[in-house]
């Protein structure tokens, strides 16, 4: 039996955060999602995990260029799962759906104090 969904190709960006003294730690997390043209698919969920610990952070649906961006400011996420993604980066992972296959990707980090 073969599979009739379409192959994806799936690109995390490196994490970027912030440490400030007093106040929160912030980070953003961006993939794009496309096919093997290198066209967007629109309208999918990403989710984003701790490499360290494989906790989920969040999740982000791609908009029209294929983007999904998560900004953990803008989530209720805890912290400390926070500052370990942002100490060993993060896995985004499209889980699939009826037209297309899964894919995952892993991004680096960046962090500015």
């Amino acid at each position: 039996m073969t599979s009739d969904k379409k192959p994806v190709q799936l690109t995390a960006r490196t994490v970027s955060g912030h440490v400030v003294a007093n106040a929160p730690i912030s980070g953003d997390f961006e993939a794009t999602l496309t096919d093997t043209d290198g066209k967007p698919i629109v309208g999918r969920q990403i989710t984003f995990y701790s490499t360290a610990s494989g906790q989920r952070v969040g999740s982000a649906t791609t908009d029209q260029s294929g983007i999904a961006k998560l900004n953990s400011g803008s989530k209720i996420l805890d912290p400390v799962i926070v500052a370990s993604t942002l100490t060993t980066g993060c896995e985004a992972r499209f889980e699939g759906d009826d037209e297309y296959q899964a894919a995952s990707a892993h991004a680096g980090t960046a962090v500015g104090v």
